[in-house]
């Protein structure tokens, strides 16, 4: 497929990229600014947006949206519809009808959010969750020297603040990783939630394409079973007020055990005649991203999982055993 034409700006641009975002996006933000602005020249506003609305200052924030070889939108909602945003979000709309599409890379930041309908469905988009922030700067760099741009060689002084950036990430988190109240507004929120969702992951794969799936999740605790294979999902954590693993408590991990036979679900009064056979089990440590959230990696894979993608993984690993024990690939239970 040929690749769209990029307009050149016809007078050197005053920045290689702009960046629009809501306030409260600041740290994802300031972390693509930090990361951009070693090689590049980038417009950034760290202010809160909305409290300069109105003031003689409103045209001239309009501007570097047009001076800029690259514009990034940081997208989720309400971008557009606040009104800071709405200013930048009809300037950044200006742009590309006078210079292109090719200019503006549309970063997602959720799942969830409705792209605006003037970014065209044949516009690119960037899925923050499935890429992450390298990923991220690899793309714009990339736009950003397709426009004509130059990236300017590291030296020792970006090699300092790549350095300092990277001391108060590790600082804040560690910190994270001890916080009882981030552990149980963030981890212990997400696990809940994620456990609900694959239960009704469950049940649309039984409504829509007729499984026999039976689940039942509570709390941190989560039975799948179908066939003769079911997926036992647990929460251990040693330490209440930490995430980490500790040499003298052991590890902290949300488990996902794959077995050969009945599951008791939880709270199910029942009893099964022979042992289930625990065939693999899959381990989830909690992580920090460099955007401050929460993240989750696979133990003996580089697999990194989006909180709000954790219920989605669990459910692939399980249709993954039920697939196998279907093409006879799993050994039955003795009777």
């Amino acid at each position: 497929m040929a690749k769209p034409a990029v307009t050149v700006i016809a007078t050197e641009p005053k920045y290689d990229v702009a960046i629009s975002f809501l306030a409260k996006d600041e740290v994802i933000a300031k972390e693509l600014y930090d990361r951009l602005s070693e090689v590049l020249k980038v417009f950034y506003f760290p202010h809160n947006q909305e409290d300069l609305v109105g003031t003689n200052g409103l045209e001239s924030m309009r501007e570097p949206f047009f001076d800029s070889r690259v514009v990034v939108v940081l997208y989720r909602d309400p971008w557009g519809k606040t009104p800071w945003t709405g200013v930048e979000e009809t300037a950044i709309g200006e742009r590309c009808l006078k210079q292109g599409w090719p200019g503006l890379v549309f970063v997602n930041l959720d799942q969830t959010s409705v792209t605006p309908k003037w970014v065209p469905t044949t516009q690119v988009r960037f899925g923050m969750q499935a890429y992450g922030m390298e990923g991220l700067v690899g793309v714009i760099k990339a736009r950003v020297q397709e426009h004509g741009g130059k990236l300017v060689p590291v030296d020792a002084i970006t090699e300092m603040s790549r350095i300092q950036r990277e001391a108060k990430f590790l600082e804040d988190r560690e910190a994270l990783m001890r916080d009882r109240r981030w552990i149980e507004g963030t981890v212990h929120a997400n696990i809940k939630q994620s456990l609900q969702d694959v239960i009704a992951l469950a049940e649309r794969a039984n409504a829509d394409h007729g499984f026999n799936i039976v689940g039942k999740a509570e709390g941190t605790v989560c039975v799948m079973r179908s066939s003769f294979v079911s997926l036992g999902i647990g929460w251990h954590q040693p330490i209440f007020n930490r995430v980490e693993d500790d040499q003298q408590n052991g590890e902290c991990f949300l488990r996902a055990s794959e077995f050969s036979g009945t599951l008791i679900l939880p709270g199910e009064r029942a009893w099964v005649m022979h042992e289930p056979t625990e065939l693999k089990r899959h381990k989830f440590k909690v992580d920090i991203s460099e955007t401050r959230e929460l993240i989750w990696k696979e133990s003996g894979r580089n697999t990194v999982i989006a909180a709000p993608l954790l219920a989605d993984h669990i459910m692939r690993i399980f249709l993954d055993l039920l697939s196998r024990a279907n093409r006879g690939n799993v050994r039955r239970p003795p009777l």
